[in-house]
This record gives structure tokens, C-alpha cells and sequence, in this order.
């Protein structure tokens, strides 16, 4: 779009802002933008995010888990305050077969939350608000943070499967929940800010989304190992090895954009689809869902090196 530019006085000249852009993030009288200079051109910002405000929702219907993915999703679009209305005080935890009282999931979702409180609480109905502004500028750093813990929950996995370890299979389920809320805390951030480079914001939210899938398939298969209680075999520990080298170079790839990085994935993913199909046939049964957990990450791997791909072109 083209503007025309307004003289004031000897030294001040003035450029209208995009209507459509103002009332976007909410850009009023008086407030201050950002003005930084590239070469000939002229980026102008705001750490002001898009207005969402609140809303209010019943949730009466939902059993444990619906409801905790609920008041998440509404999180991660932006809303600033979430009134809650239910009929019933229990709701059912299918997982266990049992009900469970619909303030003890919500407070456990909260704590999931970056930021997001419990600011009032009657009898059938509580309200939930986003005490802690975010800022875009903490997205690169979260990321960060969201990659080298990821790394650490699928190392974590390896050890405490190969070395019969069960408090350190046990503190994966810490890792997730961790994970969870930068995950969510950076989705946010994509939602109510977008991302400085505006057309980088659609692959970093499916990247961020396919990280949460890895962490949520990381954990079950913990979960699974300490029912299990048997030591793997050496094929499937040797695909635990394989799968965390891929990631850990997915994260090279990530960081710094080289082709050569691309084509050793691309080559590693063929060897270990390979290698799962022939030691699917040499384990025992039990040890058949972890094989497939780890070829679910092979493939979210490969959807994560697609959307990097995407960011650089």
C-alpha cells in the first residue's frame, strides 16, 4: 500500500497507519508503536496484542479431560478471561472410571498454564484470568527452551528404559507437563501477537503442535515402560538411540538452515523405518507399541523438517 506523506512544520513529517491494521491491535490515541529502520524501509510495530477479551462458556456436558483441553484451547487463542458455568460439580475421569470434582481439573489445568489464575470461584461457575501479559520478544527464547527439553525428555526415555530406571521414567511425566505449558505460553504468543516475520507464524505454530505431539507420545510410552517392568531388547534400544539422534538433528537443522543436515535426515529416516520393520519381527508382543510410538515420532520428525523448510522459503 502506497501513502502519501503529511508535512508539519520545518522537521516533522507524518504517515498515516493502515486503518485496518490499528484496529486489528488495538492502536489508540496516545499510544506507543515500534519504528525500526531497514536500509530504505521502515518497520513499524506494537507490542500490543489482538484483542480477545473474555468469554464465558458452559461446560456442564464435559467429562475431566474435554474440559481441561477446553479451557487450554481457549488459552492458547487469546482469551484474557474465561467464565466457567456447570450444572453438576463432578465430572468423569473415563481414564479411571470414576468422577472427579470439576474444580480439582480445572485448578490442574491452571497449573499447566503460564500465567493463568483462578480469580473467582462460586458454586457453579469460577472465572479464569491471564494475570501475565506475554510478549512476542520471549518467543525465540521459549522455543529454545521447548527443543533442548525435548531433547532431554527422549534421552531421558532411552536411560530409563536400558538402565531399569524408574524415577527417571517417572519425572518424564514432569517434562510434559513443562513442555505443555511453554508449548501452550508460545501458541499464545502466536495468536494474539503473530510473529515478528508474519509469514513464519503458520509453520511455527505447526511446529509447535507437532512438538506437543511428540512430548504426549514420549510420555505414554514411559508410562507404558514402568507397567511393563522388563528390560528392552537390544533392537528396540538401539531405535531409542536412533530416534533421539534424528531429533537432535532435526534441532541442528532447526537453528541453522544447511542442506547437507536435510539430506542425513532424509537418509537416517530410511534406515530406521528399515530397522523397525525388521525388528518388529524379533520382539515380543509387549514391546510392539513402543516400536510403533517411535515410528509415530519418525514421521512427526519428518513434518517438523517440512515446516522448517517452509520458514526459509
Amino acid at each position: 500500500m502506497r501513502r502519501k506523506v503529511i508535512q508539519i512544520a520545518d522537521s516533522t513529517q507524518l504517515v498515516s497507519l493502515p486503518r485496518k491494521w490499528a484496529l486489528k491491535y488495538g492502536i489508540k490515541k496516545g499510544d506507543e508503536i515500534e519504528v525500526e529502520e531497514k536500509g530504505s524501509s521502515l518497520v513499524i510495530s506494537t507490542e500490543k496484542g489482538r484483542e480477545k477479551g473474555s468469554i464465558e462458556i458452559d461446560i456442564s456436558n464435559l467429562d475431566r479431560d474435554s474440559l481441561m483441553f477446553l479451557i487450554r484451547c481457549l488459552y492458547i487463542k487469546g482469551y484474557d478471561e474465561i467464565k466457567l458455568n456447570f450444572t453438576n460439580t463432578t465430572a468423569p475421569h473415563h481414564k479411571k472410571s470414576e468422577a472427579v470434582s470439576v474444580m480439582s481439573a480445572i485448578y490442574e489445568e491452571v497449573r499447566r498454564i503460564s500465567g493463568l489464575e483462578v480469580i473467582s470461584h462460586e458454586e457453579h461457575s469460577c472465572t479464569i484470568k491471564d494475570i501475565a501479559q506475554g510478549s512476542i520478544s520471549e518467543f525465540d527464547v521459549v522455543l529454545r527452551r521447548i527443543i533442548l527439553l525435548m531433547l532431554s525428555a527422549i534421552n531421558d526415555l532411552y536411560r530409563g528404559s536400558t538402565e531399569s530406571n524408574s524415577p527417571l521414567l517417572e519425572s518424564i511425566n514432569d517434562k510434559h507437563d513443562t513442555l505443555t505449558k511453554f508449548i501452550s505460553y508460545n501458541m499464545r504468543l502466536l495468536n494474539k501477537y503473530t510473529y515478528p516475520q508474519e509469514e513464519k507464524n503458520t509453520s511455527l505454530y505447526t511446529t509447535l503442535s507437532s512438538l506437543d505431539e511428540v512430548i504426549d507420545i514420549v510420555k505414554y510410552t514411559a508410562r507404558y515402560l514402568l507397567a511393563l517392568k522388563g528390560k528392552l531388547s537390544d533392537e528396540t534400544a538401539s531405535l531409542m538411540t536412533d530416534i533421539a539422534e534424528e531429533l537432535k538433528l532435526y534441532s541442528d537443522f532447526f537453528y541453522k538452515y544447511d542442506l547437507k543436515i536435510l539430506e542425513k535426515i532424509s537418509g537416517n529416516r530410511t534406515k530406521i523405518m528399515n530397522k523397525i520393520a525388521a525388528a518388529m519381527n524379533k520382539i515380543t508382543k509387549q514391546e510392539t507399541f513402543v516400536l510403533v510410538n517411535l515410528g509415530q515420532i519418525l514421521e512427526i520428525i519428518t513434518h517438523l523438517t517440512l515446516a522448517r523448510i517452509t520458514m526459509e522459503h
